[in-house]
């Protein structure tokens, strides 16, 4: 046990527990076998943490379980865990379970924020600066890149892919990849422009946003098919960090992109 650290007596910790300094463990809170908590961190009360590492300066809020086990029949008490980054809010009774396959992992990047009552699934990998809102849904291996939003109770299928500084609206559904630097609303989901605040946000250039604005009006607000529309962009988009991993994205999903398009596309900025 490090120094600084605060646990209440009625907190039940197991031997093995690896407490970092100035850690401060509230009421009735249970961590379990193979766990390591970073130091700084907060646990709030009716907790329950096992097989897990959680970073350093973490809130893990009232009646959050991590690191449970996973909900597939194919899990056989192998040897997994749930890995959660530093500086991370787990909320309100959200969920993240650890992962399905001897030595694999369930992973919460750096500086996320999963709201009340969401669920993370075994064998997610979840990107750094991202926002899980209340109550959302995401199902066993499913990626999602940084700085990503997904609203509430959005529900995805396992394996989907969601790109880097995308917003998913609340109560969007999905069964395919949804696009980075996209706004994706509806059930299924669709693309409905470009997430023109986070790019922004993120400090993207004018230059770089007007250049996946055309990329997008090619592949989802055009008549062209997806290779058409690849074809396009790289004949009259050239040297565009942003472009080339969107379409790096189109070219390497399992799954399918999808496809769907909304109304409304935003006029190119000025």
């Amino acid at each position: 046990m490090k120094t600084g650290v605060n646990i209440h007596p009625s907190a039940i910790i197991h031997p093995t527990a690896e407490i970092g300094e100035g850690v401060i463990i509230h009421p009735y809170v249970v961590i379990s076998e193979d766990v390591k908590i970073g130091a700084g961190t907060e646990i709030f009360p009716h907790a329950y943490i096992e097989h897990s590492d959680i970073g350093e300066n973490c809130k893990i809020g009232p009646g959050a379980a991590i690191g449970t086990a996973p909900q597939d029949w194919s899990y056989k008490g192998e040897k997994t865990r749930a890995i959660i980054g530093k500086e991370c809010q787990i909320r309100e009774n959200a969920t993240v379970n650890r992962g399905t396959g001897e030595g694999s992992v369930t992973r919460i990047g750096d500086h996320c924020m999963l709201m009340i009552g969401c669920h993370v699934a075994h064998n997610c990998n979840i990107g750094n600066n991202v926002n899980i809102a209340n109550n959302a849904l995401l199902a066993g291996h499913i990626q999602v890149g940084d700085y990503a939003f997904i609203g509430g109770a959005v529900v995805m299928h396992q394996f989907v892919r969601v790109g880097e500084m995308t917003i998913v609206g609340g109560f969007t559904g999905t069964r395919v990849d949804l696009p980075p630097y996209a706004k994706i609303d509806g059930r299924p989901g669709r693309v409905v422009g470009i997430n023109t605040i986070g790019l922004k946000r993120r400090g993207l250039s004018l230059e770089d946003r007007t250049a996946i604005k055309k990329a997008f009006s090619f592949l989802w607000f055009s008549d062209l098919n997806t290779q058409q529309a690849i074809e396009r962009i790289g004949e009259e988009i050239k040297d565009n960090k942003y472009v080339d991993n969107l379409i790096e994205f189109m070219k390497t999903s399992k799954r399918g992109v999808t496809k769907l398009a909304g109304k409304g596309e935003e006029e190119l900025e000025e």
